[in-house]
């Protein structure tokens, strides 16, 4: 094995590692209240977000006011589970086309709550200083209102 095939797949690996991290701050960005300054970091300034077919948000503070914004009249709290992703390197390990599922609860700004799960499919590129999404789009399969609502949690494990 040649030094130069050794640092590729070191290189590669590291951007393997760098787009999981990529991802849980996403899902942290989103349920951070949701941060725009968190989410403005994780996109491209000339990024898609396509929610499903409920609207494209354009560039990265577009994207992330427009996210924040959302907690107004969409969903004020949230709690993200990004599973499973799959990343396919480009050969220069520069770019990414990754897939991940979602699995969300959420309270809207109505009270309501709501399950909802699907996936997001995504280009990803490395920037000087992290990875960064140019693209990303959810796929949700389900987006159910959970009439019983959240209940507060226990005061011990013997209430529960």
């Amino acid at each position: 094995m040649s030094d130069d095939s050794l640092a590729q797949r070191i290189r590669r690996l590291e951007a393997l590692r760098e787009i999981d991290d990529l991802i849980a701050d996403l899902g942290r960005a989103f349920d951070g209240g949701p941060s725009a300054d968190q989410l403005r970091q994780l996109f491209t300034e000339d990024a898609l977000f396509v929610v499903d077919r409920y609207g494209v948000l354009e560039g990265c503070d577009g994207i992330a006011d427009g996210v924040a914004g959302n907690a107004e009249t969409g969903f004020r709290w949230t709690l993200h589970y990004l599973a499973s992703p799959r990343v396919a390197l480009g050969d220069d390990a520069a770019t990414a086309a990754v897939d991940f599922y979602l699995w969300e609860i959420a309270t809207a700004a109505s009270g309501k709550a709501y399950w909802i799960g699907g996936r997001y499919e995504a280009q990803a590129v490395a920037a000087v200083d992290r990875w960064r999404f140019s693209r990303l789009e959810l796929k949700a399969d389900i987006i159910s209102h959970y009439p019983e609502g959240w209940n507060p949690k226990p005061e011990n494990l013997a209430d529960a």
